[in-house]
């Protein structure tokens, strides 16, 4: 029986990790558990499950008592690397939003716990960080992202060496048939409405301004040690092919399924083994798959997120964390959903690049960003 710790409970990938969990209950149960707001979800996961502990909003602490006077509870912040640290077997699934991932990641591998890694903003700022942990510690990371599970599916049993590129795939994102004058006017609900996914406000807000393209490309990177220049994004509407490696062989493996979260989920859990899951895949209904490079011109902010990665420096910090503050000011209908690009462009614009690539330099740099965008909206 494997125990699996989560982070973000209550979000989308957390959620739909503790549906696996029930599917699959003879093999897996959950154990520690953070959320943030959502008592009601935490409330019916814990009549659900026999949960060690809880971490979310000190607010809520009276009223779980209430109900579960049992189970430790601890408050957000700290209490995420208090949930890491008191683990003893099992993995965590770190399905939280943001930059607030970090830590408890490399709290993980420095306990030699394995990460099954959803939030991709760990590696996007902390990459090199997660690295050098990774050279002392038994603990893996292991994707969870769509993308990347697809990328891990065909590179198994494969040299990383052997690989000529690395392909990504992009749905577009709400807006992908819009130009950009017609972007001028867009609400949040229209935003919100993924033509292909469900998934969380701010990973779907990315998904339209094509930044989460940028931080899974990183994500790629970091996760395969592939150079970024054999890694690559292109259009493809239709969300059916998730990935693709192309060897030096020329041999192309593309991997196809579902807009089904589960099954990486379940890909992660199980690792090297194939346990049976429902089917949802018929190729008769698909009709015909479609592929198209990305109009730089059309999402130009993919273009300055790409180029800002390969930069590798202090700047990657900056563009996550000003991007976190504008979609967050966006989803609170303060700004228009162009003026995300604006603002992250101010950011980048403000503050250097050249400090050293250190946790507590990545922690006050990330701070200072959201402190000098923030001012102006409160």
């Amino acid at each position: 029986m494997k125990t699996v710790h989560i982070l973000g409970a209550t979000g989308s990938i957390g959620v739909q990790t503790i549906d696996i969990i029930e599917e699959f209950s003879n093999t897996y149960k959950l154990g520690c558990i953070s959320a943030n707001h959502n008592i009601e979800e935490v409330l019916k996961i814990c009549k659900h499950h026999s949960v060690d502990k809880v971490v979310m909003d000190g607010q809520y602490e009276d009223t779980f008592k209430q109900h579960f006077p049992f189970i430790s509870f601890k408050a957000l912040p700290e209490g995420l690397i208090d949930l890491v640290d008191s683990i003893e077997e099992g993995v965590l699934m770190n399905a939280l939003v943001g930059r607030v991932g970090l830590e408890p990641t490399l709290k993980a591998i420095d306990k030699d716990i394995d990460v099954l890694l959803a939030n991709k903003e760990s590696l996007v700022v902390g990459g090199p960080l997660i690295k050098e942990a990774l050279k002392k510690s038994r603990s893996k990371i292991i994707p969870v992202d769509s993308e990347h599970a697809a990328l891990a599916e065909c590179l198994r049993g494969s040299q990383i060496e052997e690989v000529e590129r690395l392909i990504i795939t992009a749905s577009g994102g709400s807006f992908r048939d819009l130009s950009n004058d017609d972007l001028k006017n867009v609400t949040v609900k229209d935003a919100l409405n993924h033509p292909n996914w469900s998934m969380g406000a701010k990973i779907t807000i990315d998904s339209a301004t094509m930044m989460n393209k940028v931080f899974e490309i990183i994500e790629a990177h970091y996760l395969f040690d592939v150079p970024y220049h054999k890694i690559e994004a292109i259009l493809h509407k239709e969300s059916l092919v998730h990935g693709i490696v192309e060897f030096q062989d020329g041999n192309v493996l593309a991997h196809m399924g579902p807009a089904d979260m589960r099954i990486p989920i379940l890909a992660a859990l199980q690792e090297n083994k194939r346990m049976k899951y429902k089917s949802l895949f018929d190729l008769t209904k698909i009709g015909t798959l479609h592929f198209e490079p990305i109009n730089y011109e059309r999402f130009t902010l993919f273009e300055l997120g790409v180029n800002v990665a390969k930069r590798k420096d202090m700047h990657v910090v900056t563009m996550n964390a000003a991007n976190e503050v504008a979609v967050s000011l966006f989803l609170n209908e303060k700004i228009g959903f162009l003026d995300i690009e604006r603002l992250i462009l101010k950011a980048l614009h403000h503050f250097e690049g050249t400090m050293d690539f250190t946790l507590e330099n990545v922690l006050k740099h990330d701070e200072a960003v959201r402190n000098y965008l923030r001012k102006d909206y409160t």
